[in-house]
């Protein structure tokens, strides 16, 4: 069954664009080429928020900061004329940078919400990119990716078909694999990750809050993939300061891993690390009810949710929130985005929308959605949404 869509009748006008410029080949092609013209002046800043002082190397006369995380700040020249703030959290491998422009050449989301007027925040999640990693903390060693798992998974899913409607993914720019100058641009900027989730989940929460403080003011919260469920978590720690949350792609379903491995995760339902429930959890490996969903459609996957005696518990912190979970045609999340909208409806989230963007005129992507060759119309079709909050 397909999961609700929620109130999309209000972003007709949004859709409609977006169907109406058919962001096929042609249309992508008219972008690129113009690309080295298309970016918008802006004025730009950076700091560090979060982090704490450690012994070094065991030393308690010498210290090291840790967990700090690195973020620009985007905004108009001419002034900011939208109410709320945008923050970009990528995923795992990758930095804020992401946002910055597409691998082929085009000018990214942080670019398109600045020309729209909104004041945009690029973070660099603690351990990634220009957040440093001290050596030994929270991890002996950093991982990364291989870019044959990157081809499999993210930009060319469609020739290997490792699972149901990677078939339709069209909207990668290049070829999408080893030797294509897009995919090796791509590629180039792969780094390494801390592979311990929990730890970065937590640093990341503790950071994304610090920087919700430093606003000072409510922002919308934009998560992708494992940086998906991090808009949850730095809500849940301010909620006052979230005006929205929007989860490209979260990463999930819900306490086990799917498609690639069905290996425990997310002991807490959405997240590695604790939220806020009503009643209070403190063992969710017990006070966690679970239950299994099945769902008629076949390619949606079984759901492990809370079951509904006892009642499920509430995430009272972000249970008001408007939250936009968003899904691609041609992605492994799409057989299961379903399970984390559900579960987050059943703790309380009576606000969130999930939207397959397939249903919206915007067919063919992949994972890394915000790189392919229609981002501008998938950023405008975000951006309907967010003038809504």
């Amino acid at each position: 069954m397909r999961p609700t869509l929620g109130s999309l009748a209000a972003l007709a006008s949004f859709a409609g664009a977006a169907k109406a410029t058919a962001p096929g080949e042609a249309s992508y092609q008219a972008d690129a080429a113009a690309k080295n013209h298309g970016e918008v002046p802006m004025i730009r800043s950076y700091f560090f928020v979060g982090g704490k002082y450690i012994p070094h190397e065991n030393d308690s006369e010498n210290h090291v900061l840790v967990n700090q995380m690195y973020v620009e700040k985007l905004v108009p020249p001419h002034g900011v004329t939208q109410p709320h703030p945008i923050v970009l959290l990528h995923g795992r491998g990758q930095m804020g940078a992401n946002f910055l422009n597409t691998p082929d050449g085009r000018r990214g989301w942080a670019s398109d919400f600045v020309a729209a007027g909104y004041e945009v925040y690029i973070a660099d999640e603690p351990f990634r990119g220009r957040s440093p990693w001290e050596p030994g903390h929270g991890s002996a060693t950093l991982a990364s990716y291989s870019a044959e798992k990157l081809q499999q998974r993210f930009t060319a899913a469609e020739r290997y078909k490792l699972w149901p409607g990677a078939e339709r993914h069209t909207q990668w720019p290049g070829a999408g694999v080893m030797g294509d100058p897009v995919f090796d641009q791509f590629y180039a900027a792969s780094i390494q990750f801390m592979p311990n989730s929990p730890f970065e989940q937590a640093a990341a929460q503790e950071a994304g809050a610090a920087l919700l403080d430093r606003i000072g003011r409510p922002a919308v919260v934009v998560g992708h993939s494992q940086g998906g469920p991090l808009p949850l978590l730095i809500a849940d720690r301010r909620p006052e300061l979230a005006a929205a949350l929007v989860l490209l792609e979260p990463a999930g379903p819900p306490f086990h891993d799917a498609v690639f491995s069905n290996a425990t995760n997310r002991d807490w339902g959405v997240t590695e690390v604790p939220m806020t429930y009503e009643p209070p959890v403190a063992d969710p490996a017990t006070e966690l009810v679970k239950a299994v969903r099945t769902y008629q459609d076949p390619p949606r996957l079984a759901c492990t949710l809370q079951a509904d005696n006892p009642p499920p518990r509430q995430l009272v912190n972000i249970a008001g929130k408007r939250i936009l979970v968003v899904t691609a045609e041609s992605s492994y999340h799409h057989v299961y985005d379903h399970c984390t909208a559900d579960y987050l409806r059943q703790a309380g989230c009576q606000e969130l929308e999930h939207v397959y963007l397939e249903d919206v005129g915007l067919k063919g992507n992949g994972h890394m959605l915000f790189m392919e060759k229609n981002s501008h119309h998938i950023q405008k079709f975000l951006q309907g949404w967010i003038e809504q909050v």
